[in-house]
C-alpha cells in the first residue's frame, strides 16, 4: 500500500519547504541592505514609506547623506524591496510590509 509513501513524501517536502525558507531567511538577513533596512527600522517609531527606507539604505551602504542618494539607485533599491525582501520578511514576521500603503515597519514581536 502506498498511503504510508505518500505521507512519508508530503513530511519530507514541508521539511524541505521549511529548510529552504529558513535558508533565505538567513541569506536575507546577511544581506547589507537587509540590516540597514532593519537597523532604519529599528531606530523609527512609527512606520516608513518604502521610498524613504530605500534611501536611507542606500546612504547607509555608500556612508552618505540621504540627500545625496539618487532618485535612479533609490528607486532601483525601492523596487527590489518591494518586490523582494519586503514581502519575503513580512512572510517570516521580521517586519510588517503593507503594499497597498507602501509602508513598512518592524515587527512589534520580530522573530528573527
Amino acid at each position: 500500500m502506498t498511503h504510508g509513501a505518500d505521507e512519508t513524501a508530503i513530511v519530507d517536502r514541508h521539511e524541505t519547504d521549511t529548510g529552504a525558507r529558513s535558508e533565505r531567511l538567513a541569506d536575507a538577513l546577511e544581506d547589507p541592505h537587509c540590516r540597514y533596512l532593519l537597523r532604519y527600522l529599528r531606530e523609527s517609531d512609527e512606520p516608513a514609506s518604502v521610498a524613504e527606507v530605500a534611501t536611507h539604505v542606500v546612504a547607509g551602504i555608500t556612508d552618505d547623506d540621504p540627500e545625496n542618494v539618487s532618485d535612479d539607485v533609490r528607486q532601483r533599491v525601492q523596487t527590489w524591496f518591494y518586490h523582494g525582501q519586503l514581502p519575503m520578511l513580512d512572510d517570516h514576521g521580521v517586519i510588517e510590509f503593507d503594499p497597498d500603503s507602501g509602508t513598512v515597519r518592524l515587527a512589534d514581536d520580530p522573530v528573527a
